[in-house]
């Protein structure tokens, strides 16, 4: 017997069998079949391997399964026609690529098949993945079969870009919008497949691998199978390295926070150290750049802190976000490169040696005992905080106190001025303004005074 992908051994055959995510969708599709309230056209839109085709499948089966007199909320996978859509051989479900049948004349073709009752089923099912690959004539083509089509004919239109698709066509379908789905629910059915593939996956490589997935189920499938053809047993995280090219997250957290601490050396022993490996350096920013992006999350509150808000040292949100800019600024560089190892290379000695203070937790205890006494720097999480309250009260305070450095020393505040901004020291002292920003200073630092000073 001929090899079969694994994605497609374990693609769902219903709702309820093997199915995961999707939830809000399931639901929603279940409730029409089992009232009969089906719509002509729908629209699955969403990331690549989050289950469109497959739901697509699954309710062309369930609206022409054989084992009721109607439409069932789960096909049974047993009657004729459902193992015909199993096998992908029903004549009455038609699957059209959007993307090699994309003119004119095909659009054209199906628009005159549409009017033939079905040969087994209640409906004819048209399913076209990839609908926003049709020319704009295809579409005006389209559009009037979509708008009143026979009573026998269900559309499903599938695509990545919905925003491609123009309004007349949105407005003539009923839309579902598949969400990426979470690493830990990618990460738990990787294991499920895996023991009946009779492969042994360690919780951390299954955590890598749907890290690595970024969302798409059929992704994290097709990167288990070849680490399972690379491992040829237990599958650990130090496997799924050396076959995929990546790293986990505790080696990514490694190379934030020596980016954060600006140990230019360390950094570039990493990436050393990620080449030996065989590492894809686009990948390397890639995962990194998502790495950040949740830490991002964390910081911010929109999720929970977990171990690896632990691991990393960066701690505010302005931080993180100079660091993905610097980072995604790399990414969309390492196109224009013929070695992309050297564009990661530029990006992080950028990062390195851009403006800014040294995380405390790499310096010396000495030197941050020193600088304390001598001054330290209201961090930039308090000075937004500052300048977010100012703005409030006043826009003309706000404008002159935003251009100021603010550090505190010997106990007191000092507003540091470049030695051309004499206007912006004159006004800042000014009762108008002096008492708005006084009022943030003392709700943020509970400090009342403040001195200005200019640098030459």
């Amino acid at each position: 017997m001929l090899y079969q992908s694994l994605y497609r051994q374990y693609r769902p055959l219903g709702f309820e069998q093997g199915f995961v995510g999707q939830e809000h969708i399931v639901r929603t599709l279940q409730n029409s079949l089992k009232t009969g309230r089906l719509a002509h056209a729908y629209l699955f839109s969403g990331p690549r391997g989050t289950g469109k085709t497959t739901t697509a499948k699954i309710l062309a089966k369930a609206v022409n399964c054989l084992s009721a007199d109607g439409p069932v909320s789960e096909p049974c996978n047993q009657c004729e026609l459902c193992m015909a859509v199993n096998r992908g051989n029903a004549m009455d479900v038609i699957e059209m690529d959007a993307a090699t049948n994309r003119g004119i004349e095909e659009v054209r073709d199906l628009r005159d098949r549409v009017q033939y009752a079905p040969a087994l089923g209640r409906y004819k099912v048209y399913i076209i993945d990839e609908v926003h690959m049709l020319t704009t004539e295809a579409f005006n083509a389209l559009l009037k079969t979509l708008e009143e089509p026979p009573a026998h004919v269900i559309f499903i239109l599938a695509t990545t870009e919905p925003q491609k698709i123009p309004a007349t066509i949105l407005s003539r379908c009923q839309r579902f919008d598949f969400r990426p789905l979470t690493e830990g629910l990618i990460a738990a059915h990787l294991q499920s497949i895996a023991q009946q593939a009779e492969a042994n996956l360690d919780p951390d490589a299954a955590d890598i691998l749907a890290f690595r997935a970024q969302g798409g189920m059929r992704d994290a499938i097709g990167l288990l199978e070849q680490v399972i053809a690379y491992a040829q047993g237990d599958i650990t995280p130090e496997q799924v390295w050396q076959a995929l090219g990546t790293v986990d997250k505790a080696r990514l957290a490694e190379l934030a926070n020596s980016l954060a601490t600006k140990d230019i050396s360390a950094v570039l022993k990493l990436l050393d150290e990620f080449g030996n490996m065989g590492l894809d350096y686009r990948q390397l920013l890639t995962d990194l750049l998502e790495l950040l992006r949740e830490r991002l999350l964390q910081v911010t509150g929109a999720r929970k802190n977990t171990k690896l808000g632990e691991n990393l040292i960066i701690k505010t949100a302005p931080e993180i976000m100079t660091m993905m800019d610097a980072v995604a600024a790399g990414l969309q560089d390492s196109r224009r490169w013929t070695h992309p190892r050297l564009a990661a290379e530029l990006t992080v000695i950028k990062i390195c040696n851009s403006p800014g203070p040294i995380s405390e937790k790499a310096r010396p205890a000495k030197a941050v005992t020193k600088a304390r006494q001598e001054s330290a720097s209201v961090t930039q999480e308090k000075w937004e905080e500052i300048l977010s309250l100012v703005k409030g009260e006043s826009i003309s305070s706000y404008a002159w106190l935003k251009e100021a450095k603010a550090f505190i020393k010997e106990g007191d505040l000092m507003l540091e001025y470049p030695g051309n901004y004499k206007l912006h020291c004159e006004n800042i002292v000014k009762p108008e303004h002096r008492q708005v920003i006084v009022q943030a200073f003392r709700q943020v630092l509970g400090i009342e005074k403040f001195k200005v000073i200019t640098r030459e």
